[in-house]
């Protein structure tokens, strides 16, 4: 893959610089603001079939690849936003790649539970596993088709909890926490093992000798980095998120050059005091939940962002509506802020960029 520049995005230099200094709480060149918006000179696409409907969409290879570039040729990626794909096969392949059964959706993946004794569980990481074989065809097909025109991500495999949750059900792991808590702690520990057998190769894959992108929140890394997360974490205590949460992500962090955990959900803010004293955790992306005020809001400032600012964690504010971003920057300033936005123009979108330099 080119490093020096990619046919959807022209600055693509300049913005790995943005990224890099916001993963380090700086700024390089100007703060990092991500912008999509329909681009003014679309490049010339054929239409791409219909979203996935089905396995053999979800599948598809060449499909997928001409979908996601007739969707780059249509957009103009402004600042610290950028053209990236990744072999998807949901929000959580780490449990297909350990026998888990995907049920493929019109917009998702969803997973079969499996009834079991925890005792009687081994997890075992299979590379001959027929969905970890499509994703590494993919990825190197992906690899050839990128170079010089897009980034390739590195999938969000996911991690503990919720990978035990997606294998074997919420309501039994809930159940398991209390029952057999030492067959819990066995099974998060033979997954912070599999994580990265599975991620060391995929990493191999994707990164060029820059770096590489993630597949959530349009954020690239120069180093080996990943989104994090325990969406679980809502049904928990802050003592079960200490115990069963917290060590396995130090370990994870660990293992990483930088790290942005994934904070869903009014219920897992109780779990931020701990989440801020990660040390090897880099950055924290923060989502209300549909229903709530938006990220940048004020209804978060003091619950959200003043202590992720005040424990030294960059901060990834994203689906910022473009007319709220200008008081948020002001108060926590452009030193390690990340804000993504939308704009309905590519003129308003150079608008915004231009402007946003003098906030803060």
């Amino acid at each position: 893959m080119s490093s020096d520049s990619l046919f959807f995005k022209d600055d693509w230099p300049a913005c790995r610089r943005m990224f890099t200094a916001w993963w380090h709480g700086e700024i390089a060149d100007r703060w990092a603001l991500g912008v999509l918006s329909p681009s003014e000179s679309p490049c010339p696409a054929a239409a791409p079939p219909a979203p996935p409907r089905d396995e053999r969409d979800w599948l598809d290879i060449q499909g997928n690849l001409a979908r996601r570039e007739a969707s780059f040729a249509q957009q103009f990626y402004g600042g610290a936003w950028h053209p990236y794909l990744t072999a998807d096969l949901g929000p959580c392949p780490l449990v297909v790649f350990l026998g888990g059964t995907p049920i493929f959706g019109a917009d998702t993946v969803w997973y079969e539970p499996r009834s079991v004794d925890p005792a009687k569980v081994e997890l075992r990481f299979d590379s001959q596993n027929p969905y970890w074989q499509w994703m590494v065809t993919a990825l190197r097909q992906y690899r050839q088709a990128a170079k010089g025109r897009f980034s390739l991500a590195i999938p969000a495999l996911v991690e503990g909890l919720d990978i035990l949750a997606e294998l074997f059900g919420t309501q039994k792991l809930l159940t398991w926490l209390l029952d057999c808590p030492q067959e819990v702690h066995r099974l998060l520990d033979e997954l912070d093992e599999i994580y990265f057998q599975a991620y060391d190769q995929l990493y191999e894959m994707v990164h060029d000798e820059t770096g590489h992108s993630l597949s959530h929140f349009s954020v690239w890394a120069p180093g080996r980095a990943a989104v994090i997360q325990c969406d679980f974490s809502c049904m928990i205590s802050e003592d079960m998120f200490a115990e069963f949460v917290v060590p396995h992500l130090e370990r994870q962090c660990a293992r990483l050059d930088y790290s942005l955990y994934h904070l869903d959900g009014p219920d897992a803010v109780r779990h931020l005091e701990h989440l801020v004293k990660v040390p090897g955790l880099t950055a924290i992306e923060w989502t209300p939940g549909t229903g709530n005020p938006y990220a940048a809001d004020r209804a978060w400032w003091e619950t959200v962002w003043r202590p992720l600012y005040a424990a030294g964690k960059s901060a990834h504010c994203w689906a910022v509506p473009a007319d709220s971003i200008e008081p948020f920057v002001k108060e926590f300033g452009q030193k390690g802020t990340l804000v993504t936005t939308g704009c309905e123009s590519e003129a308003e979108a150079r608008t915004l960029l231009e402007e946003s330099i003098d906030w803060g």
